[in-house]
């Protein structure tokens, strides 16, 4: 095996890590059966990662590097990472793993349609068509709330949204981020501060019988995101990236042996659509760099 195909396999083997281990995080979530707020939880998780991940920051880059730049878009990052999160953790709370998860896999499908408006990319008429045909899926899944239910279905779309707006926003900044730390700490701090002032209106005095779950929702979220900054240090984005939908299979697994969800012909029809959308999407967009 060469260096550079044992390095992408690395890189494979830590998204695939990465991405079970929060699938395994949202199954904690889940357990807790919607004891505790949405933006408590999404706070939690910035917040934690903001402490551990600021000293390096700080020891790396200075003092001056607390004051993110260009500023709206750091802005931008932190406001719509936080909004996703707190959305996606809702949507778990309420309906299958598996479906949520999927709704939020939406996010390269908004990042197509925003690209030329907001990146000036040019869009031809085959991502335009796996938008549309992503976004069919998307439909397939909301099938629940045309009925009258399925509210969660709805909020995982919003989610998918708002993580496409941050992806879009990352990639506004893509070329001034100066490191690694900067791409995690920016959005992990700024959404702390401002979510921080809510948290008081959904606090909820923790569960004793919690503290593991607690425990292992932080420690699952720090060792999931090292593991996938660590991903692309050894693998391209284009051989690592696609490997993102594993947490699907993750969530599905889960949600089964934990939760006796099993996924109907309908949810595995808008999954795959939504997943080979984003896959073919990835791919043009490779293809044309």
């Amino acid at each position: 095996m060469t260096k550079d195909k044992k390095s992408s396999l690395t890189g494979i083997l830590l998204m695939t890590a990465a991405v079970l281990l929060f699938a395994c995080k949202d199954a904690l979530v889940k357990s807790t059966g919607g004891y505790y707020s949405p933006i408590l939880i999404m706070w939690l998780q910035l917040s934690f990662m903001a402490i551990m991940w600021l000293p390096f920051l700080i020891a790396y880059h200075g003092w001056r590097s607390l004051l993110p730049r260009p500023f709206l878009w750091q802005f931008v990052r932190g406001a719509s990472i936080a909004i996703g999160m707190a959305l996606a953790y809702w949507s778990i709370i309420l309906i299958p793993m598996t479906d949520a998860i999927a709704m939020a896999f939406v996010a390269p499908l908004v990042v197509a349609t925003l690209s030329p408006f907001l990146l000036k990319e040019r869009i031809g008429v085959y991502r335009i068509l796996a938008v549309i045909f992503g976004f069919v899926g998307a439909l397939i899944l909301l099938r629940p709330l045309f009925v009258g239910e399925g509210l969660g279905y709805l909020i995982g779309l919003l989610s998918g949204i708002a993580f496409g707006i941050y992806y879009t926003a990352n990639r506004r900044t893509a070329a001034i981020q100066g490191s690694s730390i900067m791409v995690v700490v920016y959005p992990a701090y700024i959404g702390t501060v401002l979510v921080t002032p809510f948290v008081p209106l959904t606090w909820t005095s923790p569960r004793i019988d919690d503290s593991a779950v607690i425990i292992g929702f932080m420690l699952l979220t720090y060792i999931g995101q090292t593991l996938l900054l660590t991903a692309f240090r050894f693998g391209e984005a284009t051989v690592v990236a696609p490997f993102h939908y594993m947490h699907l299979v993750g969530a599905t697994i889960l949600g089964y042996i934990f939760f006796a969800e099993i996924p109907d012909f309908y949810t595995w029809f808008g999954v795959v659509i939504i997943v080979a959308s984003g896959l073919f999407i990835a791919f043009r967009e490779n293809h044309s760099h």
